[in-house]
């Protein structure tokens, strides 16, 4: 096989984005089976299966997700390319593409959004998706091809994955300075482990957990006396009525950057590594 069939390949990244067929069939104008017919015969010439249906919907085998990752960095590619072509008479040039960044909840707003701000101000045609998830659920993401970029507090451990350190972030077990109540501490769920971090350190123990969903849910959990919470020093540092639990005790987290090790990069690709090296 010389090349892939450009026909094959739009409906399987239409499926692929979608996870319809019936949804992608539409979008690509054809009947349902010739969708069906088109992805078979692109399994056929790849000898490998791409997509898995089952009862509770459809999902990309490992080499679906490579091709997708393929398909993503080919449209992006095709719109640099585009918007060169047609803003090559313009004094000032401008990058295009979508920027798809994940990371957990005490990093996006506060510092992720206002380092790639600038990329967006610069580029108008330059588009945003920021998605705010668990580590867990961001390797998935990543995985998937849902996301480009995956900012974490550990590497990724995945194939041809690239975990580049960024930062770390300061964290501590901090109360409402008039907070009285029983040992509640705040956490964002069950499986949040930053909490039972930082009171090994202080050897303590924990006797009850309310969970708020996100940091900012810790935050105002902590201002309306609920209880106490592990918050990122960063976040809170012009609350007033917020204060670290005595012995004051803190605990660095890195912070990396994920993304796909790929043979050629896009300018934004590169623009966006750049604003995030130093991130705090």
């Amino acid at each position: 096989m010389n090349s892939l069939n450009s026909n094959h390949l739009d409906a399987f990244f239409q499926v692929a984005q979608d996870k319809h067929f019936t949804k992608a069939a539409e979008k690509l104008n054809i009947t349902q089976s010739a969708l069906s017919q088109r992805i078979h015969s692109l399994e056929k010439d790849l000898g490998k299966t791409l997509i898995i249906r089952s009862k509770s919907g459809i999902r990309l085998t490992e080499e679906g997700n490579s091709l997708l990752r393929y398909c993503q960095c080919k449209a992006q590619l095709e719109q640099e390319v585009l918007n060169e072509i047609n803003h090559a008479t313009d004094e000032i040039r401008t990058t295009a593409g979508t920027i798809r960044i994940g990371g957990f909840s005490s990093v996006m707003r506060s510092l992720v959004l206002p380092k790639i701000s600038p990329i967006l101000n610069e580029n108008p045609s330059v588009q945003l998706k920021m998605i705010t998830k668990e580590i867990y659920e961001l390797k998935e993401l990543l995985k998937s091809g849902e996301i480009d970029f995956a900012v974490t507090y550990e590497p990724l451990e995945i194939t041809n994955c690239i975990a580049t350190k960024i930062g770390e972030e300061l964290n501590q077990l901090v109360q409402h300075k008039k907070y009285t109540g029983p040992d509640v501490y705040l956490d964002h769920n069950e499986n949040d482990e930053i909490t039972k971090k930082v009171l090994k350190r202080k050897q303590l123990k924990i006797n009850e957990r309310m969970f708020l969903d996100d940091v900012y849910g810790l935050i105002d959990g902590v201002k309306n006396k609920l209880g106490y919470a592990v918050i990122p020093v960063h976040l809170i540092k012009n609350e007033k009525d917020i204060i670290p639990v005595s012995p004051a005790k803190t605990l660095k987290i890195p912070i990396y950057l994920n993304y796909y090790q790929q043979s050629y990069y896009t300018q934004l690709h590169h623009l966006v590594v750049a604003s995030l090296k130093k991130l705090i």
